[in-house]
């Protein structure tokens, strides 16, 4: 794996399973943090049922005040945070996709949950102003049981 200290990381994996997901973002989890990569803007693409809440999951659950905790997708709440340390919050754009307008994601705050921390934003709105540096996370069902991910980090801020 690459130096997440460094300028523009790119990591393409494989997984298996869910637990190779999870225990894949939680490697990422410790190393991001480890490295100062706090506060970041991850958008997650991939299709329904790629595995983007799961890679979440394992993030999450990596960090401190993160054991044990249920994360779910927050497609119907839009948003959801986790008490970890750095906090993580977790945002599903879903349902504004047909606005097209990253002004209606500014409108609802949800710009404004993304300041600290680690966001992962899934079904990202095109144009929409994070105010922390952000990269991506891309799942790509490669087989049911198959899954290769893709992390592009941003390049660390000075």
């Amino acid at each position: 794996m690459s130096d997440p200290r460094e300028g523009d990381v790119e990591v393409v994996e494989t997984t298996s399973s869910a637990k190779a997901t999870e225990a894949l973002a939680a490697t990422w989890a410790r190393r991001l943090v480890a490295a100062g990569r706090v506060p970041l803007v991850l958008q997650l693409t991939g299709a329904l049922g790629a595995g983007k809440t799961t890679f979440v999951r394992g993030f999450v659950r990596a960090l401190p005040g993160g054991d044990g905790v249920i994360v779910q997708s927050p497609t119907f709440a839009l948003a959801r945070r986790y008490l970890t340390t750095p906090p993580v919050h977790h945002l599903d754009l879903y349902r504004l996709q047909d606005s097209g307008d990253a002004g209606s994601v500014v409108e609802l705050g949800l710009v404004d949950q993304c300041v600290d921390g680690v966001s992962f934003v899934e079904w990202p709105v095109p144009g929409t102003p994070w105010a922390a540096p952000s990269g991506s996370v891309d799942i790509e069902i490669m087989s049911p049981r198959c899954r290769r991910i893709r992390i592009t980090l941003p390049p660390r801020s000075p």
